[in-house]
């Protein structure tokens, strides 16, 4: 085995070698010279030019404040997102875009994004604007005023959506609600009242006793136009011999029921009218007279026996629908939907899975521009974004209108209850936003 001596001997030995490898040169006595002196050089010297070349380049592509960034002018800072409105000279901490824009002039806003380094040494001052005033601002092309709904809850509050539709909507024939312990038929855009006293005949008559009446609130039943209660009715002069009808029926009175049969194995229903015309009977009408006459005479007719007839206004509310149709199920929310007929808006009836709690839901990036109706009378102008509130335009609305970006023929009309459902923040404008703008 190797003593401590032979190791150290060895390692010494080695170590002589290669020290005399790096300085004895090449093989055969010739020292190794370099190809030229002035390679490294250059090299050196073109790797220093790129060194001091990219900042110079870099700096090219940096974003800087641009001429007259001292007015009207939203300034971005990059990597931080915080924003600055520029108010002769100064750099002002803004609240929101809204507000920003509507410190500028219609047509002289417009929106930089910086480095912080560009903005060392600028003066800063305090903070300005509308602190609930909206975030972020639909843009015109985004706006999507005419779809709304709203829909009922487990909680008994509605649930709005604008620019958006839940899913699994179904379209019913009618809905029946309950409001503070009253119950409505809604059909057709109008709501009936039924009336407590007579309850449960009407439901029993009409079909509907077995439907569970779904718990609404008020401002939902609001989105419908109030129709006359659906309740038994009769003729004032039943009874009145007709003698101006076919001779075929036997001693027609007014108030009889007349029955026709038609080709597709259906029955009609006229009833008979004292001046001698004959009125057409819908089903709820017919389930309503029945129910107010319960021995009125019914006669089967051809249809031959009324062509020579003059058919006259049936005598129920003209607001009453034909027939109702089909309803919603025990686990499923009614909803009215906004729909806009020929410039006239009427609501529609869907159903949805049952929806728990109320709120707004707005597309995200959307919004409305919407002016409030009300019986034929216009209202004030809103702006309505996807934070689910409403701002009033106030002001001189057309500069208001476009400070914020948007023009008149982006304004829309919607029924005020529709706008009822959506909170509301404090009124946008020109003057609102510079009120409190303090020169420091």
């Amino acid at each position: 085995m190797a003593s401590n001596k032979d190791i150290l001997n060895a390692q010494q030995f080695n170590r002589r070698r290669l020290v005399t490898a790096f300085s004895s040169g090449a093989p055969g006595g010739r020292e190794v010279e370099p190809k030229g002196t002035f390679a490294p050089l250059i090299a050196g010297s073109v790797i220093a030019l790129v060194m001091l070349l990219i900042p110079l380049v870099v700096s090219r592509f940096d974003p800087t404040l641009p001429d007259g960034w001292q007015n009207n002018t939203l300034v971005v800072v990059e990597g931080q997102g915080s924003r600055y409105i520029t108010i002769n000279g100064r750099l002002r901490p803004v609240y929101n875009l809204a507000s920003a824009r509507l410190l500028v002039e219609p047509g002289s806003f417009r929106q930089i994004t910086v480095g912080a380094d560009e903005l060392d040494g600028i003066e800063r001052g305090s903070r300005v604007g509308l602190d609930d005033a909206p975030e972020e601002l639909p843009a015109p092309s985004a706006l999507d005023s005419h779809h709304w709904s709203a829909c009922t809850s487990l909680a008994g509050a509605t649930s709005a959506y604008i620019a958006t539709t839940p899913e699994g909507m179904t379209q019913l024939g009618h809905a029946l609600v309950s409001v503070d312990g009253v119950k409505y038929v809604i059909a057709d855009g109008v709501s009936h009242e039924i009336p407590y006293e007579a309850e449960s005949a009407v439901l029993l008559a009409l079909g509907i006793d077995t439907e569970s009446a779904i718990a609404a609130d008020a401002a939902w039943l609001n989105l419908f136009s109030q129709g006359s209660r659906i309740e038994p009715f009769s003729l004032p002069d039943a009874g009145a011999p007709v003698s101006t009808l076919s001779s075929s029926m036997r001693d027609p009175v007014a108030g009889d029921l007349l029955e026709v049969g038609d080709a597709s194995g259906g029955k009609r229903y006229y009833i008979v009218q004292s001046d001698g015309s004959v009125a057409r009977l819908g089903e709820v009408a017919l389930a309503m007279y029945q129910l107010g006459n319960p021995g009125v005479d019914t006669q089967q007719v051809d249809a031959a026996d009324l062509s020579a007839a003059t058919t006259g206004v049936s005598p129920e509310p003209s607001d009453w629908p034909s027939d109702l149709g089909v309803g919603a199920l025990d686990d499923q929310s009614v909803c009215g939907v906004m729909e806009v007929d020929q410039g006239e808006v009427v609501p529609t009836i869907g159903a949805v899975n049952q929806i728990a709690e109320g709120g707004v839901t707005v597309r995200g990036g959307s919004g409305a521009l919407v002016k409030a109706t009300s019986g034929g009378t216009e209202g004030e102008v809103f702006l309505v974004t996807d934070a689910g509130r409403a701002w009033a335009l106030g002001g001189d609305v057309d500069d208001t209108l476009q400070r914020l970006g948007y023009a008149s023929e982006n304004i829309s009309e919607v029924p005020s209850p529709w706008l009822a459902l959506v909170p509301t923040g404090p009124e946008l404008s020109q003057e609102a936003v510079w009120k409190d703008v303090a020169d420091r």
